[in-house]
């Protein structure tokens, strides 16, 4: 695995650490924001391991759409819901009055955790050459 893709990693598993003590701590908007940060980060795994590096949200997931899930190489749920991700993580951080729940922080939580295992195992298989 690249050093930059191990970084995006540390960052994910740091992320969902904090979205999980958030939802411990009714902060479940702040949670949603965390689990959205995991799963950007290891979206930018992958593609770092592919050798394409985008810096805006919009570019990371695009580039992840067309890169990774159109030819087949991740199950497609998985851009979807990392886009739905970011748009609920756009909502929790700036719309006045989100009203977030604890099952809506934990779904999202679960997904990003899902999403984040399954771009580990992409690139050890990858590594594996399978």
């Amino acid at each position: 695995m690249k050093d930059q893709s191990a970084e995006h990693f540390n960052w994910a598993d740091q992320f969902l650490r904090d979205a999980e003590i958030l939802i411990n701590s009714d902060s479940f908007s702040s949670s949603i924001s965390r689990s959205y940060y995991a799963s950007f980060h290891g979206a930018k795994a992958v593609l770092s391991e592919l050798g394409i590096i985008r810096k805006s949200h919009q570019a990371v997931w695009s580039a992840f759409g067309k890169n990774v899930t159109v030819p087949g190489l991740m199950d497609k749920r998985f851009h979807s819901g990392g886009v739905r991700l970011f748009s609920d993580r756009l909502d929790s951080d700036y719309s006045p009055g989100a009203k977030d729940t604890k099952e809506s922080a934990q779904r999202r939580h679960a997904f990003a955790s899902e999403f984040v295992a399954a771009c580990r195992a992409f690139i050890e298989n990858r590594e594996k050459g399978n």
